[in-house]
């Protein structure tokens, strides 16, 4: 069985603060090589100079300066570059979550309805530069305060961003009970997708019934319960099909689904070709890509 490769973050020691902060003209040629991969951590990417696009997933970005990229654990990404980059880029350990709760509330790292990239206006840009020259410098030093000084600065890169990525909101508005049950299960379906394919089994979770969360699912987010989950299901299965050289059998049962003819009807209904097809369509010189 192949897998899409996984890059994990490594800690130099275990008292080290687990994240890293870095320009991005300092890190190796190979950190940039247009190989498909996922990874176990956060990232965010400041460009400050250079050109190309950045993939994640199946959603392509353009690449140039005064753009700000985010990649979640367990998503694939890779970028290709017709200009090396210049900037920095903050690499975050999930085992950080806490310190950072943040990372929790803005909308970058969601497989579902996440935001992949902004391109602020110059004014903001400049903003960007600084805070991300300061967060450098903290992370380089041994001053006093350093930790709680650099959670402060990824905080505000992260709240800035989610401020400029979502329409202004009327400062009053409360979050109904429907949103609030819409973040919980869009939270589980990521989780969960995999091993469960049915929306009664996420109602249970939420102990609402699944008319209830059905109706709350289409209201806050305009979409159906059951469209959420298959989106998922089918997302996983595209990375599998393009990220990897597995039968598409053996996919099926990595998806948790039993009968293989099902798992291709069930994917050409969703992807509107079968997955044979869905897997010519896209270049074969990233799948088995060699981990680092």
């Amino acid at each position: 069985m192949n897998k899409v490769p996984l890059r994990l973050f490594r800690s130099p020691a275990p008292d080290v603060l687990p994240i890293e902060i870095a320009r991005m003209q300092d890190l190796p040629q190979i950190a940039w090589r247009p190989q498909a991969h996922r990874q176990a951590f956060y990232s965010l990417f400041w460009v400050q100079s250079g050109a190309g696009s950045h993939h994640r997933d199946f959603v392509g970005d353009d690449v140039q300066p005064g753009s700000l990229h985010f990649v979640g654990p367990g998503q694939v990404h890779y970028w290709e570059l017709t200009q090396s980059l210049t900037g920095y880029v903050a690499i975050i350990s999930p085992e950080f979550e806490l310190e950072l709760d943040v990372l929790a509330q803005v909308n970058f790292f969601r497989t579902i309805n996440g935001v992949s990239m902004i391109n602020p206006a110059a004014e903001e840009a400049a903003w960007f530069d600084a805070a991300f020259a300061a967060l450098h410098t903290e992370y380089r030093s041994n001053s006093f305060g350093r930790t709680p000084s650099i959670v402060a600065w990824l905080q505000l890169i992260l709240v800035r961003a989610q401020r400029l990525a979502e329409p202004a909101t009327d400062p009053q508005t409360t979050v109904t009970a429907e949103q609030q049950l819409a973040y919980r299960y869009t939270e589980l379906v990521e989780q969960y997708a995999i091993q469960h394919h049915k929306v009664d089994w996420y109602a249970a979770e939420l102990a609402v019934t699944v008319g209830h969360l059905s109706k709350s699912i289409k209201s806050a987010l305009g979409t159906t319960a059951g469209d959420l989950l298959r989106h998922r299901i089918v997302l996983e299965a595209k990375r599998l099909l393009v990220h990897t050289s597995d039968p598409v059998a053996d996919i099926a049962r990595q998806l948790n689904f039993e009968d293989p003819s099902y798992f291709g009807r069930f994917f050409k209904r969703e992807a509107t070709v079968t997955p044979r097809v869905f897997r010519t369509q896209f270049p074969t010189k990233y799948q088995n890509a060699p981990s680092d």
